[in-house]
């Protein structure tokens, strides 16, 4: 089946219609992040424990939704350019019209923290100064701090996350995406259609990652503002029960405070000493009745550990965003672009480029197999060309006289290019995408491209794999090695 070149802007259009309402759905998160929860965790020892936690997954999981709508973004750029570039080719009638490939960069996610000092935890009223001096130094030694969590805050983020998690644009996203990927089921390129589809996988799986772990973070958020509020009327309620000659008031406390204490005046210290204790046993019978220890764990545990979130997969949430990285690296390419080096063999989409990538993949150290790694080394190749980094026609370099490797390419010139990455994470071509692996030193790197220009290579560098920062570091080496230029070209 022939696949003109409305199906590439059909998909397209879906693809950027998809971007735009991720970034609507999302956005009330952020605001909310930027006002009401702001410190809603509290500062207490437990509170900024969770808090932390909380900070973890919710920027991840920010993080990848924001990639996911770039990466839709940034691709539907690329299938217009790809349509457009057939249409040209083949000249389609009615031929396309020339498309909008504006692109995005990669957007960092950054929010406040929701760990921040929301007071004491509870709230002085009259009475006693001494009271209140000798129960401050009772709950530092009991508690480190009473536990401070602003009820108001926590709400506004339960209510927020919930409404996000079950916005039809994040539960329907993975569907959205396989529904468009469908669109090029039957394309008689092979080759050129698992290309597609497997970048919309990536998109798919990605989604999928940001509907799993939005609805993983309601609940806990739920749980501690609940064991919050139940630690206030416990309090409250225990505190006003107390029989001693000296008297202390609860009341229900505000926004930034667990309740609120008053005691009468008395001039009798014993009566404080034995107020202070009643007073701490009661929090202290009040925290474990609010079971806020399964939010925030055991007060007296300084190893602590906060598990209320570790149903939201953050592993997972790592590898979309650095699969949905390389996606949003890639570049439109249009066939007409200005420059000598631009022809259809070279711009993707064309039936010429579809053959000759074909051609270029067939890896000569391999027997001519084409693998998925071979296939991208043919789509840096002709990136280069395409750019007017390399001069072409490119060919797939051959083995030396002793069967030896010499590169991937070479140039019309006879100078032979060898294909070289260095990532921190697995590249699109393996079979887990998007997984952190251990870089290489900065010296391995070097004697990596040193030893290639003494075998009389020159290096196309990929940054498939590469996270933003990684591939920044790695330029600026690249930079800092003057004898390298000319040697070394980054693929776009």
């Amino acid at each position: 089946m022939i696949v003109d070149w409305e199906v590439y802007y059909d998909a397209a259009r879906k693809c950027h219609d998809l971007a735009d309402e991720l970034r609507k759905a999302d956005r009330p998160v952020h605001e909310a992040a930027k006002g009401d929860c702001r410190k809603m965790a509290g500062d207490a020892p437990g509170c900024s424990d969770w808090g932390r936690a909380y900070d973890d997954v919710s920027h991840r999981t920010l993080q990848a939704c924001a990639s996911l709508a770039n990466a839709l973004t940034n691709y539907g750029a690329v299938l217009y350019a790809q349509g457009y570039n057939w249409g040209i080719a083949n000249k389609s009638n009615p031929p396309p019209p020339r498309p909008d490939t504006g692109q995005v960069g990669e957007y960092k996610v950054s929010l406040p923290s929701a760990v921040g000092d929301n007071g004491d935890g509870y709230e002085k009223k009259g009475g006693l100064q001494g009271f209140f001096n000798d129960l401050s130094a009772k709950l530092i030694q009991v508690f480190g701090k009473l536990p401070n969590g602003n009820s108001h805050g926590l709400r506004t983020a339960h209510d927020t996350w919930s409404a996000f998690a079950a916005n039809k644009t994040i539960t329907n996203a993975a569907a959205t995406v396989s529904a468009v990927s469908a669109l090029f089921d039957g394309m008689g390129d092979d080759g050129h259609r698992e290309r597609i589809q497997d970048y919309f996988t990536s998109l798919k799986n990605s989604a999928d990652t940001v509907a799993t772990a939005a609805g993983n973070i309601t609940a806990p958020i739920d749980s501690y503002r609940q064991a919050t509020d139940d630690l206030r009327s416990h309090a409250t309620e225990a505190i006003n029960k107390l029989t001693t000659a000296f008297v202390v008031t609860a009341a229900v406390g505000g926004a930034l405070s667990v309740f609120t204490l008053g005691a009468a005046e008395v001039g009798v210290a014993a009566e404080v000493t034995e107020a202070v204790s009643a007073t701490v046993e009661a929090i202290e019978r009040a925290y474990h009745a609010a079971e806020l220890s399964k939010s925030i764990g055991d007060v007296h545990d300084a190893q602590r550990k906060i598990t209320a979130f570790e149903p939201v997969p953050a592993t997972d949430l790592d590898k979309a965003i650095n699969a949905l990285t390389s996606i949003i690296g890639m570049r439109a390419l249009l066939i007409d672009d200005h420059g000598a080096a631009v022809s259809p063999s070279n711009s993707p989409g064309t039936p010429e480029y579809s053959r000759r990538l074909e051609e270029l993949a067939k890896d000569a150290a391999k027997n001519g197999k084409i693998t998925k790694q071979s296939r991208r080394e043919a789509e840096v190749g002709l990136s280069a060309e395409h750019n007017g980094l390399i001069p072409g026609p490119i060919t797939r370099a051959k083995p030396g006289p002793n069967g030896e490797d010499q590169g991937e390419f070479t140039d019309s010139s006879g100078q032979r290019w060898d294909v070289k990455s260095s990532p921190d994470f697995q590249p699109s071509y393996r079979k887990t995408p998007g997984m952190p692996i251990p870089p290489q030193s900065d010296e391995k790197f070097v004697d990596m491209i040193n030893d290639d220009i003494a075998d009389g290579e020159h290096i196309i560098l990929d940054p498939d794999g590469m996270s933003p920062d990684r591939k920044a570091h790695l330029e600026d080496l690249v930079k800092n090695n003057p004898n390298w230029r000319g040697k070394v070209v980054w693929s776009q």
